[in-house]
Protein backbone atom coordinates (compact mmCIF):
# COMPACT_ATOMS: atom_id res chain seq x y z
CA UNK A 1 0.00 0.00 0.00
CA UNK A 2 1.39 3.06 -0.71
CA UNK A 3 1.62 6.03 1.72
CA UNK A 4 1.66 9.94 0.45
CA UNK A 5 3.97 12.73 1.95
CA UNK A 6 1.47 16.07 2.98
CA UNK A 7 3.25 19.10 3.34
CA UNK A 8 2.03 22.54 4.24
CA UNK A 9 -1.23 21.46 4.76
CA UNK A 10 -3.44 23.70 7.06
CA UNK A 11 -6.59 23.05 8.96
CA UNK A 12 -8.56 21.22 6.92
CA UNK A 13 -12.64 21.62 6.31
CA UNK A 14 -14.98 18.76 6.55
CA UNK A 15 -15.19 18.43 2.30
CA UNK A 16 -11.89 18.64 2.12
CA UNK A 17 -11.11 15.47 4.72
CA UNK A 18 -13.95 14.03 2.50
CA UNK A 19 -12.03 14.48 -0.83
CA UNK A 20 -8.64 13.70 0.75
CA UNK A 21 -9.82 10.11 2.76
CA UNK A 22 -11.36 9.19 -0.63
CA UNK A 23 -8.85 9.69 -2.75
CA UNK A 24 -6.16 8.10 -0.35
CA UNK A 25 -8.39 5.30 1.70
CA UNK A 26 -5.63 3.97 3.84
CA UNK A 27 -5.79 7.93 5.46
CA UNK A 28 -9.10 7.75 6.87
CA UNK A 29 -8.10 5.28 9.17
CA UNK A 30 -5.61 7.99 10.41
CA UNK A 31 -8.20 10.72 10.88
CA UNK A 32 -11.12 9.08 12.09
CA UNK A 33 -13.69 12.02 12.53
CA UNK A 34 -14.79 14.36 9.61
CA UNK A 35 -15.36 17.49 12.15
CA UNK A 36 -12.50 20.94 11.85
CA UNK A 37 -11.84 20.73 15.07
CA UNK A 38 -10.62 17.40 15.47
CA UNK A 39 -8.16 17.39 12.70
CA UNK A 40 -4.78 18.97 12.55
CA UNK A 41 -3.28 17.94 9.33
CA UNK A 42 0.67 17.00 10.15
CA UNK A 43 1.60 14.14 8.23
CA UNK A 44 4.29 13.05 7.50
CA UNK A 45 4.69 9.96 5.35
CA UNK A 46 7.68 9.37 4.39
CA UNK A 47 6.92 7.35 1.08
CA UNK A 48 4.83 8.59 -1.24
CA UNK A 49 2.95 8.37 -4.49
CA UNK A 50 2.38 10.82 -7.91
CA UNK A 51 -0.51 12.79 -7.19
CA UNK A 52 -1.91 14.82 -10.16
CA UNK A 53 -5.37 16.10 -8.67
CA UNK A 54 -5.46 19.68 -7.87
CA UNK A 55 -6.26 20.90 -4.28
CA UNK A 56 -7.45 24.37 -3.83
CA UNK A 57 -6.73 24.69 -0.21
CA UNK A 58 -3.92 22.48 0.43
CA UNK A 59 -0.39 22.22 -1.02
CA UNK A 60 0.20 18.43 -1.39
CA UNK A 61 3.83 17.17 -2.60
CA UNK A 62 3.84 14.41 -3.93
CA UNK A 63 7.20 11.67 -4.70
CA UNK A 64 7.57 8.35 -6.10
CA UNK A 65 8.94 5.16 -3.11
CA UNK A 66 11.18 2.54 -3.95
CA UNK A 67 9.39 -1.38 -4.68
CA UNK A 68 9.47 -2.53 -0.60
CA UNK A 69 11.85 -5.44 -0.02
CA UNK A 70 10.17 -8.54 -0.08
CA UNK A 71 11.63 -11.19 2.48
CA UNK A 72 11.69 -15.02 1.12
CA UNK A 73 9.01 -16.92 3.12
CA UNK A 74 10.10 -18.10 6.34
CA UNK A 75 10.35 -22.10 7.36
CA UNK A 76 10.37 -23.98 10.81
CA UNK A 77 13.58 -25.55 11.93
CA UNK A 78 17.37 -24.87 11.01
CA UNK A 79 17.07 -26.28 7.41
CA UNK A 80 14.10 -25.72 4.99
CA UNK A 81 13.14 -29.16 4.02
CA UNK A 82 10.65 -28.32 0.71
CA UNK A 83 12.02 -28.52 -2.51
CA UNK A 84 11.57 -25.09 -3.08
CA UNK A 85 12.87 -23.72 0.17
CA UNK A 86 16.49 -25.01 -1.24
CA UNK A 87 17.17 -21.94 -3.04
CA UNK A 88 21.16 -22.03 -1.82
CA UNK A 89 21.50 -25.48 -3.02
CA UNK A 90 19.98 -24.91 -5.92
CA UNK A 91 21.91 -22.62 -6.79
CA UNK A 92 25.02 -24.13 -6.73
CA UNK A 93 26.18 -22.14 -2.97
CA UNK A 94 28.93 -24.48 -2.34
CA UNK A 95 29.22 -23.63 1.24
CA UNK A 96 25.67 -24.93 2.25
CA UNK A 97 26.28 -28.18 -0.41
CA UNK A 98 29.30 -29.29 1.41
CA UNK A 99 27.20 -28.43 4.74
CA UNK A 100 24.68 -31.09 3.55
CA UNK A 101 27.26 -33.50 1.92
CA UNK A 102 28.56 -33.57 5.64
CA UNK A 103 25.71 -34.29 6.67
CA UNK A 104 25.24 -37.49 4.74
CA UNK A 105 22.62 -35.92 2.42
CA UNK A 106 22.19 -34.87 -1.06
CA UNK A 107 21.90 -31.62 -2.09
CA UNK A 108 18.47 -30.37 -3.72
CA UNK A 109 18.53 -30.62 -7.27
CA UNK A 110 21.77 -32.99 -7.26
CA UNK A 111 22.09 -36.53 -7.03
CA UNK A 112 25.25 -38.37 -5.79
CA UNK A 113 26.15 -41.70 -8.11
CA UNK A 114 26.89 -45.23 -6.62
CA UNK A 115 29.77 -47.39 -6.43
CA UNK A 116 31.61 -45.31 -9.08
CA UNK A 117 34.98 -47.24 -8.65
CA UNK A 118 33.21 -50.80 -8.56
CA UNK A 119 30.99 -50.06 -11.71
CA UNK A 120 33.64 -48.49 -13.90
CA UNK A 121 36.14 -51.56 -12.70
CA UNK A 122 33.15 -54.47 -13.93
CA UNK A 123 32.40 -52.27 -16.66
CA UNK A 124 36.04 -52.78 -18.29
CA UNK A 125 36.90 -49.01 -18.10
CA UNK A 126 39.61 -48.16 -15.24
CA UNK A 127 42.52 -47.57 -17.09
CA UNK A 128 44.38 -50.41 -16.73
CA UNK A 129 42.22 -52.88 -18.27
CA UNK A 130 41.85 -51.64 -21.48
CA UNK A 131 43.81 -50.63 -24.45
CA UNK A 132 43.78 -46.82 -25.54
CA UNK A 133 43.33 -47.76 -29.07
CA UNK A 134 40.65 -49.68 -29.38
CA UNK A 135 37.44 -48.68 -30.21
CA UNK A 136 35.04 -48.31 -26.89
CA UNK A 137 31.17 -47.81 -27.40
CA UNK A 138 29.43 -47.25 -24.02
CA UNK A 139 25.77 -46.87 -23.29
CA UNK A 140 24.41 -45.26 -19.83
CA UNK A 141 20.51 -46.57 -19.80
CA UNK A 142 19.92 -43.98 -17.36
CA UNK A 143 21.52 -40.50 -17.74
CA UNK A 144 20.23 -38.76 -15.08
CA UNK A 145 22.23 -36.27 -13.38
CA UNK A 146 24.85 -37.24 -15.16
CA UNK A 147 26.93 -38.49 -12.31
CA UNK A 148 27.94 -41.91 -13.73
CA UNK A 149 28.32 -40.63 -17.14
CA UNK A 150 30.62 -37.93 -16.12
CA UNK A 151 33.29 -40.25 -14.52
CA UNK A 152 32.67 -42.52 -18.31
CA UNK A 153 33.66 -39.51 -20.05
CA UNK A 154 36.62 -38.42 -17.86
CA UNK A 155 38.02 -42.55 -18.13
CA UNK A 156 37.06 -42.78 -22.08
CA UNK A 157 38.05 -39.33 -23.09
CA UNK A 158 42.20 -40.11 -24.11
CA UNK A 159 40.92 -42.81 -25.93
CA UNK A 160 41.89 -42.57 -29.72
CA UNK A 161 38.03 -43.70 -30.86
CA UNK A 162 35.71 -43.69 -27.72
CA UNK A 163 31.81 -42.87 -27.82
CA UNK A 164 29.27 -42.41 -24.84
CA UNK A 165 25.52 -42.69 -25.68
CA UNK A 166 23.39 -41.76 -22.42
CA UNK A 167 19.70 -42.54 -22.34
CA UNK A 168 16.81 -40.57 -20.27
CA UNK A 169 13.67 -40.47 -20.72
CA UNK A 170 12.88 -37.60 -18.06
CA UNK A 171 12.46 -34.81 -20.95
CA UNK A 172 12.89 -32.03 -17.78
CA UNK A 173 16.38 -33.47 -16.48
CA UNK A 174 18.04 -34.43 -19.76
CA UNK A 175 18.41 -30.85 -21.00
CA UNK A 176 19.46 -29.47 -17.98
CA UNK A 177 22.50 -32.37 -17.51
CA UNK A 178 23.51 -32.52 -20.99
CA UNK A 179 24.03 -28.42 -20.79
CA UNK A 180 25.97 -29.18 -17.40
CA UNK A 181 28.27 -31.62 -18.52
CA UNK A 182 28.98 -29.46 -22.05
CA UNK A 183 30.02 -26.99 -19.37
CA UNK A 184 32.24 -29.10 -17.57
CA UNK A 185 33.58 -32.27 -18.65
CA UNK A 186 33.04 -31.79 -22.20
CA UNK A 187 34.69 -28.44 -22.46
CA UNK A 188 37.72 -30.44 -21.37
CA UNK A 189 37.70 -32.88 -23.83
CA UNK A 190 37.20 -30.07 -26.55
CA UNK A 191 40.53 -28.37 -26.13
CA UNK A 192 42.26 -31.55 -26.15
CA UNK A 193 40.50 -33.02 -29.49
CA UNK A 194 40.92 -30.05 -31.03
CA UNK A 195 44.93 -29.65 -29.80
CA UNK A 196 44.76 -32.79 -31.47
CA UNK A 197 43.21 -31.75 -34.74
CA UNK A 198 40.14 -34.13 -34.57
CA UNK A 199 36.29 -33.78 -34.06
CA UNK A 200 34.19 -34.31 -31.18
CA UNK A 201 31.41 -36.57 -31.12
CA UNK A 202 32.19 -38.29 -28.36
CA UNK A 203 29.08 -37.80 -25.85
CA UNK A 204 25.44 -38.27 -27.54
CA UNK A 205 21.93 -37.44 -25.36
CA UNK A 206 19.29 -39.84 -26.27
CA UNK A 207 15.63 -38.94 -24.84
CA UNK A 208 13.79 -42.23 -25.08
CA UNK A 209 13.24 -44.79 -22.70
CA UNK A 210 16.46 -47.25 -22.41
CA UNK A 211 13.56 -49.68 -23.71
CA UNK A 212 14.20 -47.96 -27.15
CA UNK A 213 17.56 -49.00 -26.65
CA UNK A 214 17.57 -52.04 -29.36
CA UNK A 215 15.64 -50.58 -31.47
CA UNK A 216 17.72 -47.26 -31.64
CA UNK A 217 21.08 -49.36 -31.85
CA UNK A 218 19.39 -50.90 -35.44
CA UNK A 219 17.80 -47.67 -36.98
CA UNK A 220 22.02 -46.66 -36.20
CA UNK A 221 23.35 -49.02 -37.48
CA UNK A 222 25.32 -49.79 -34.11
CA UNK A 223 23.87 -53.68 -33.63
CA UNK A 224 26.60 -55.37 -31.78
CA UNK A 225 28.38 -52.94 -31.28
CA UNK A 226 28.41 -51.26 -27.25
CA UNK A 227 31.69 -52.64 -25.44
CA UNK A 228 30.29 -51.59 -21.66
CA UNK A 229 26.83 -51.13 -20.34
CA UNK A 230 25.85 -49.37 -17.47
CA UNK A 231 21.95 -49.23 -16.06
CA UNK A 232 21.35 -47.53 -12.43
CA UNK A 233 17.52 -48.72 -12.10
CA UNK A 234 16.74 -46.06 -8.93
CA UNK A 235 15.02 -42.59 -8.94
CA UNK A 236 17.68 -40.07 -9.14
CA UNK A 237 17.42 -37.36 -5.91
CA UNK A 238 16.43 -34.44 -8.16
CA UNK A 239 13.42 -37.03 -8.84
CA UNK A 240 13.02 -37.26 -5.40
CA UNK A 241 13.60 -33.81 -3.94
CA UNK A 242 11.02 -32.42 -6.39
CA UNK A 243 7.21 -32.27 -4.36
CA UNK A 244 5.36 -31.79 -7.84
CA UNK A 245 6.79 -34.89 -9.08
CA UNK A 246 5.03 -36.92 -6.28
CA UNK A 247 7.83 -39.62 -6.19
CA UNK A 248 8.06 -39.29 -2.14
CA UNK A 249 5.90 -39.03 0.59
CA UNK A 250 7.56 -37.06 3.18
CA UNK A 251 6.52 -33.82 1.43
CA UNK A 252 3.35 -32.61 0.36
CA UNK A 253 2.83 -33.30 -3.78
CA UNK A 254 0.41 -34.29 -6.53
CA UNK A 255 0.10 -37.99 -6.92
CA UNK A 256 1.82 -38.04 -10.38
CA UNK A 257 5.22 -40.55 -10.33
CA UNK A 258 5.30 -40.13 -14.05
CA UNK A 259 9.45 -40.24 -15.32
CA UNK A 260 8.51 -38.41 -18.56
CA UNK A 261 5.81 -35.61 -16.49
CA UNK A 262 5.06 -33.85 -20.10
CA UNK A 263 3.73 -37.51 -21.67
CA UNK A 264 0.07 -36.91 -21.30
CA UNK A 265 -0.19 -40.25 -23.21
CA UNK A 266 1.01 -41.44 -19.68
CA UNK A 267 -1.46 -41.73 -16.79
CA UNK A 268 -0.83 -40.54 -13.16
CA UNK A 269 -0.74 -42.57 -10.22
CA UNK A 270 -4.24 -40.69 -8.99
CA UNK A 271 -5.68 -42.24 -12.36
CA UNK A 272 -4.02 -45.55 -12.36
CA UNK A 273 -5.41 -46.01 -9.08
CA UNK A 274 -9.28 -44.26 -9.97
CA UNK A 275 -8.91 -47.26 -13.13
CA UNK A 276 -7.59 -49.73 -10.73
CA UNK A 277 -9.91 -52.29 -9.11
CA UNK A 278 -9.58 -53.92 -5.46
CA UNK A 279 -8.98 -57.14 -7.01
CA UNK A 280 -6.06 -55.81 -9.38
CA UNK A 281 -4.21 -53.48 -6.91
CA UNK A 282 -4.11 -56.09 -4.38
CA UNK A 283 -2.23 -58.13 -7.24
CA UNK A 284 -0.27 -55.22 -8.24
CA UNK A 285 1.16 -54.50 -4.45
CA UNK A 286 1.99 -58.19 -4.19
CA UNK A 287 3.61 -58.67 -7.40
CA UNK A 288 5.45 -55.40 -7.52
CA UNK A 289 6.74 -54.64 -3.53
CA UNK A 290 5.95 -58.27 -2.18
CA UNK A 291 3.63 -56.40 1.01
CA UNK A 292 2.55 -58.56 2.72
CA UNK A 293 -0.49 -56.52 4.33
CA UNK A 294 -1.71 -55.94 0.24
CA UNK A 295 -5.66 -57.28 0.41
CA UNK A 296 -6.28 -54.74 3.23
CA UNK A 297 -4.59 -51.63 1.81
CA UNK A 298 -6.32 -52.27 -1.44
CA UNK A 299 -9.51 -52.18 -0.22
CA UNK A 300 -8.60 -49.33 2.18
CA UNK A 301 -7.56 -46.71 -0.67
CA UNK A 302 -9.84 -47.47 -3.27
CA UNK A 303 -12.72 -49.65 -1.36
CA UNK A 304 -14.45 -46.48 -1.15
CA UNK A 305 -14.06 -44.70 -4.75
CA UNK A 306 -15.11 -41.27 -3.45
CA UNK A 307 -12.23 -41.42 -0.97
CA UNK A 308 -9.31 -42.17 -3.63
CA UNK A 309 -5.86 -40.26 -2.31
CA UNK A 310 -5.14 -37.22 -4.60
CA UNK A 311 -1.77 -36.34 -3.13
CA UNK A 312 1.28 -38.22 -1.70
CA UNK A 313 0.72 -37.03 1.92
CA UNK A 314 -3.29 -38.09 1.88
CA UNK A 315 -1.89 -41.62 0.03
CA UNK A 316 0.96 -41.76 2.79
CA UNK A 317 -1.98 -40.98 5.69
CA UNK A 318 -4.12 -43.78 4.88
CA UNK A 319 -1.92 -46.46 4.34
CA UNK A 320 -0.27 -45.09 7.90
CA UNK A 321 -4.25 -45.58 9.19
CA UNK A 322 -4.50 -49.21 7.67
CA UNK A 323 -1.47 -50.44 8.12
CA UNK A 324 -0.84 -49.32 12.00
CA UNK A 325 -3.74 -52.00 13.53
CA UNK A 326 -2.15 -54.73 11.74
CA UNK A 327 1.47 -54.11 12.97
CA UNK A 328 0.08 -54.03 16.11
CA UNK A 329 -1.63 -57.08 15.78
CA UNK A 330 0.94 -58.41 14.54
CA UNK A 331 3.40 -58.31 17.21
CA UNK A 332 0.93 -59.06 20.09
CA UNK A 333 0.89 -55.32 21.21
CA UNK A 334 -1.25 -53.38 23.50
CA UNK A 335 -2.63 -50.74 21.19
CA UNK A 336 -3.30 -48.63 23.81
CA UNK A 337 0.00 -48.98 25.71
CA UNK A 338 2.79 -48.66 22.94
CA UNK A 339 6.25 -48.23 24.37
CA UNK A 340 9.17 -46.44 23.33
CA UNK A 341 10.67 -48.63 21.87
CA UNK A 342 7.89 -50.84 20.40
CA UNK A 343 6.79 -46.80 18.99
CA UNK A 344 10.19 -46.60 17.26
CA UNK A 345 9.74 -50.38 15.76
CA UNK A 346 6.06 -49.48 14.60
CA UNK A 347 7.03 -46.45 13.06
CA UNK A 348 9.68 -47.47 10.95
CA UNK A 349 7.78 -50.67 9.49
CA UNK A 350 4.93 -48.06 8.85
CA UNK A 351 7.32 -45.96 6.60
CA UNK A 352 8.83 -49.25 5.02
CA UNK A 353 5.07 -50.07 4.10
CA UNK A 354 4.11 -46.84 2.79
CA UNK A 355 7.82 -46.59 0.65
CA UNK A 356 6.12 -50.29 -0.72
CA UNK A 357 3.37 -49.22 -1.98
CA UNK A 358 4.13 -46.55 -3.19
CA UNK A 359 7.11 -48.09 -5.16
CA UNK A 360 4.48 -50.50 -6.83
CA UNK A 361 2.05 -47.51 -7.81
CA UNK A 362 5.45 -46.02 -9.58
CA UNK A 363 6.53 -49.30 -11.13
CA UNK A 364 2.68 -49.83 -12.62
CA UNK A 365 2.85 -46.21 -13.69
CA UNK A 366 5.82 -46.32 -15.54
CA UNK A 367 6.09 -50.00 -16.46
CA UNK A 368 8.91 -50.45 -14.59
CA UNK A 369 9.15 -54.65 -15.01
CA UNK A 370 8.23 -54.60 -18.47
CA UNK A 371 10.85 -51.79 -19.46
CA UNK A 372 13.50 -53.71 -17.31
CA UNK A 373 12.93 -57.47 -19.18
CA UNK A 374 13.06 -55.94 -22.65
CA UNK A 375 16.66 -54.22 -21.83
CA UNK A 376 17.13 -57.90 -20.66
CA UNK A 377 16.00 -59.26 -23.91
CA UNK A 378 17.47 -56.99 -26.28
CA UNK A 379 21.29 -56.75 -24.43
CA UNK A 380 22.81 -59.93 -25.94
CA UNK A 381 21.17 -59.49 -29.24
CA UNK A 382 20.90 -56.21 -29.96
CA UNK A 383 23.51 -54.25 -27.69
CA UNK A 384 26.52 -55.86 -26.62
CA UNK A 385 29.51 -56.90 -28.47
CA UNK A 386 31.49 -60.12 -27.83
CA UNK A 387 33.24 -59.83 -24.92
CA UNK A 388 30.89 -57.00 -23.76
CA UNK A 389 30.41 -56.14 -20.07
CA UNK A 390 26.83 -55.20 -18.53
CA UNK A 391 26.56 -53.45 -14.98
CA UNK A 392 23.06 -53.08 -13.31
CA UNK A 393 22.45 -51.26 -10.02
CA UNK A 394 19.13 -52.66 -8.67
CA UNK A 395 16.91 -51.08 -5.51
CA UNK A 396 14.71 -53.53 -4.77
CA UNK A 397 14.22 -57.11 -4.90
CA UNK A 398 11.50 -57.37 -8.17
CA UNK A 399 14.36 -56.06 -10.47
CA UNK A 400 17.26 -58.31 -8.50
CA UNK A 401 15.22 -61.14 -9.34
CA UNK A 402 14.80 -60.20 -12.42
CA UNK A 403 18.34 -59.54 -13.38
CA UNK A 404 19.78 -62.68 -11.80
CA UNK A 405 17.43 -65.03 -13.54
CA UNK A 406 18.55 -63.28 -17.14
CA UNK A 407 22.30 -63.48 -16.44
CA UNK A 408 21.88 -66.70 -14.78
CA UNK A 409 19.89 -68.13 -17.48
CA UNK A 410 22.27 -66.74 -19.79
CA UNK A 411 25.18 -68.23 -18.69
CA UNK A 412 23.99 -71.52 -18.78
CA UNK A 413 22.93 -71.30 -21.73
CA UNK A 414 26.40 -70.12 -22.97
CA UNK A 415 25.19 -66.37 -23.95
CA UNK A 416 27.27 -64.97 -20.93
CA UNK A 417 31.06 -66.09 -20.16
CA UNK A 418 31.08 -64.49 -16.18
CA UNK A 419 28.52 -63.70 -14.36
CA UNK A 420 28.28 -62.10 -10.67
CA UNK A 421 26.99 -64.79 -8.70
CA UNK A 422 27.04 -62.73 -5.30
CA UNK A 423 25.76 -58.71 -5.52
CA UNK A 424 28.35 -56.24 -4.95
CA UNK A 425 26.91 -54.07 -2.43
CA UNK A 426 28.10 -50.50 -1.40
CA UNK A 427 31.03 -49.99 0.60
CA UNK A 428 30.33 -49.22 4.22
CA UNK A 429 32.00 -45.50 4.30
CA UNK A 430 29.68 -44.91 0.96
CA UNK A 431 26.63 -46.37 3.00
CA UNK A 432 27.58 -43.61 5.28
CA UNK A 433 28.26 -41.13 3.30
CA UNK A 434 24.94 -41.50 0.74
CA UNK A 435 22.56 -42.87 3.09
CA UNK A 436 20.45 -43.70 -0.36
CA UNK A 437 23.40 -45.77 -1.53
CA UNK A 438 22.18 -48.96 1.40
CA UNK A 439 19.43 -50.88 -0.28
CA UNK A 440 21.16 -50.78 -3.82
CA UNK A 441 22.81 -53.83 -5.30
CA UNK A 442 25.44 -54.69 -8.29
CA UNK A 443 25.28 -57.31 -10.52
CA UNK A 444 27.60 -57.92 -13.82
CA UNK A 445 27.98 -59.83 -16.41
CA UNK A 446 30.43 -60.76 -19.91
CA UNK A 447 28.94 -61.56 -23.74
CA UNK A 448 30.54 -64.71 -24.71
CA UNK A 449 33.34 -64.09 -27.59
CA UNK A 450 31.35 -67.11 -29.20
CA UNK A 451 28.06 -65.05 -28.99
CA UNK A 452 27.06 -63.37 -32.73
CA UNK A 453 24.52 -60.74 -33.40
Amino acid sequence: MAFHKVLLVPWLTASQIHAFTTKIPHVATLIPSMKKSDVQCRLDFLSAVPDTQNHDDASIATTTSPKPHKRRERYSGRYPKNFKDKYKERQGDEETISKVLAKGMTPAGQHVPIMVKECLHYMGLENNQRDRDSPVLVVDCTLGYGGHSSYILKQIMNSTDARLIAFDQDSVEIIKTEERLRKSVLEEIDTATESAGEGNDIFTAVNQNFAELGSYMTSTNQVGKVTSLLADLGLSSMQIDNNDRGFTYKRDGPLDMRMSPEDDSTETAYQLLQRLRVRQLKSMLKNNSDEEFADEIAFGLIGDRSKIPKTTMELADRVRDIARPLIVKQHNWNSEQIGKNQAKKLKSQLDSTIARVMQAIRIEVNGEFRVLERLLEDIPTKVLSPGGKVVILTFHSGEDRRVKKSFKSGFKSGIYSAWSRDVVRPTKEERRDNPRSSCCKLRWAILSDQNAN
